[in-house]
């Protein structure tokens, strides 16, 4: 069928009135027809993320209910007995709705279905997959998106997000559907008297709130002044008790932002590493003296986090920084513990600061690097799960972060745990975080990172970042400011091309980026966001002083962005 002969069949299925008259709303609007119904929203590695709303390109029951239907034929196509999925739900608009409409499709197919009773964060659905040996897991979230978006995580069995084969093989089975005649569903009260949804929660909760504490190292010097926001999200059940049970005891919430809320009335994006989505914590933090303003996004798997300064001002950290700091404190105390062993490792992505890496070397351990996307560090995980390597900690530059293997997926909670246990204990010695990010910088160098976003909306937004994409490919760029490109990477064809031509392998999974490896240590890459219609351009320098890399900075930003 055409766009228009779909929006009319779903004119005449569709039951919800909400939808209904949302469809009635656009019928003399073809450019909106065109844009909900050319295609249907695709089933990645993320699983599903789009607008709320009517059509195959908007989230909405149908939609949700059609990938939960080919999710389920994928996993009973693999024959084996008794499978069982986890299903986990954010604060977003129709988020419980969609969890509900999970479960039952999920039952109605024989698959037994564990729904939490209230909202929960991705890390504790990643870790009860894990605990209670399901088949995978589903959460309705869309993570740090704008309000009037939804989402659709899948997970493996491993505890982490279902990988690129696994998603392809679902897709295939979601387009052979119809999401009117095709998606089975029980009633949701005859699933829980059947047995086939069971729902979740205390129990859970105690068991993964004991695991994050005893991540936790025992001292508690310091009276650590904390102030956190769930920015209306998951993350305030988890922080509630597990920070007081790990000696974080002065700890405020900001109220404004303390309920669950869809809208996100105080915030124009629910995104901890926005200084405006931090606003109201840092406030907060400024008129009671606390040494932290911490946040966690809806899903809780993000945190972000300022540093009260000794003017009293705060300065937001970085992901990158807030990386290299937990490496640091953990491999230190890990030394001075006497338990750090070679066997030891960190992970980081491919777009991540190098400062990890020499960190890592300055404790004579492993620093791996992988593409981006945090399945990739759960697979390494996994992998080395065989031998006698010990996983210390894993983060991507976009406010991720992991320690322990109890859950294989980014936990804010957990990084704000570990990070308010580093400002005590340097706190104790005299110190902040800025203290000792510094003394980092005067021994390993001043590593400086930047992130651009473009943005691309509408029909051609995909078509026009091929084109800029396609145009790095077929136009090798030879300077950038004033350093010149060593090496040019490809990582869809695996490439690495010299400035002499000479071309070698690069060692990781293929995916739509290019990397330009410049003179001093510096780098910038270009990344398709594979979340949303945007192009990240991320950029890295290494200098002998802050002023220096500072400068770097801003050169090869402005010289590259006016290349392309």
């Amino acid at each position: 069928m055409g766009y228009r002969e779909t929006y009319l069949y779903w004119k005449k299925s569709v039951q919800e009135e909400n939808l209904l008259r949302e469809l009635e709303s656009i019928r003399d609007d073809d450019l909106q027809i065109k844009e909900r119904f050319m295609d249907d929203l695709i089933f990645g590695t993320a699983g599903l993320r789009g607008i709320l709303g009517a059509g195959t390109m908007r989230m909405n029951r149908y939609v949700i209910g059609r990938a939960t239907q080919g999710m389920a034929d994928y996993l009973l196509s693999q024959n084996k007995p008794d499978v069982r999925m986890v299903i986990a739900y954010d604060s977003r608009q129709f988020s419980r709705e969609f969890a509900e409409e999970t479960a039952c499709v999920f039952a109605a197919n024989g698959i037994k279905a564990f729904l939490f009773k209230e909202l929960t964060s991705v890390p504790e659905l990643s870790f009860a997959v894990r605990h209670l040996k399901a088949d995978g897991g589903v959460v309705i979230t869309a993570s740090h998106n704008p309000r009037e978006y939804n989402g659709y995580k899948a997970y493996a069995a491993y505890g982490g997000q279902l990988g690129p084969d696994a998603s392809r093989a679902v897709m295939n089975f979601i387009r052979k559907l119809d999401p009117f005649a095709d998606v089975r569903r029980i009633d949701y009260q005859e699933g829980l008297a059947g047995g086939l949804i069971i729902e979740i929660g205390e129990e859970m909760d105690r068991i993964y709130y004991e695991r994050m504490i005893s991540l936790c190292p025992p001292e508690s010097g310091g009276d650590l002044k904390v102030v956190y926001t769930p920015l209306h999200g998951s993350g305030l059940r988890t922080a509630v008790n597990v920070f007081p049970a790990a000696g974080i005891n002065n700890f405020t919430v900001v109220e404004a932002q303390k309920n669950p809320d869809g809208l996100f009335p105080t915030v124009s994006s629910p995104n901890p590493e926005d200084p405006g989505a931090m606003k109201m914590a840092i406030e907060l933090a400024g008129q009671t003296g606390a040494d932290l303003a911490i946040g966690t996004d809806p899903d809780a798997d993000r945190m972000g986090a300022a540093v009260r300064r000794s003017d009293g001002a705060y300065t937001m950290l970085t992901g990158n920084q807030i990386g290299c700091l937990l490496i640091h404190y953990l491999l230190e105390g890990r030394r001075a513990s006497g338990i750090l062993k070679p066997s030891d490792y960190v992970v980081k992505s491919f777009v991540t600061t190098d400062m990890a890496d020499t960190i890592a070397r300055h404790y004579g351990i492993t620093s791996y690097t992988v593409m981006t996307g945090f399945r990739f560090i759960a697979e390494l995980i996994i992998k080395n799960e065989k031998t006698a390597a010990g996983f210390v900690f894993g983060f991507e530059e976009s406010y991720g972060f992991l320690a322990g293997t109890f859950a294989l997926d980014k936990d804010g909670v957990l990084a704000a745990l570990l990070l308010c246990k580093a400002a005590q204990h340097y706190k104790h010695q005299g110190q902040t975080l800025l203290d000792v990010l510094e003394a980092l910088y005067g021994q390993h160098g001043y590593y400086l990172e930047g992130v651009k976003n473009l943005s691309f909306k509408g029909l051609d937004g995909m078509e026009k970042m091929k084109q800029i994409m396609s145009g790095l490919r077929s136009r090798p760029i030879e300077k950038v400011g004033s350093l010149a490109v060593r090496h040019q990477e490809d990582y869809l064809t695996r490439k690495r091309t010299a400035a002499d031509g000479s071309i070698s392998e690069i060692d990781l999974p293929a995916g739509d980026a290019v990397k330009l490896l410049l003179e001093n240590s510096a780098w910038i890459c270009i990344r398709p966001s594979g979340t949303e219609p945007k192009i990240k351009i991320y950029y890295a320098v290494r200098e002998a002083t802050r002023e220096a890399a500072e400068n770097r900075l801003k050169e090869i930003a402005a010289s590259f962005e006016q290349m392309i």
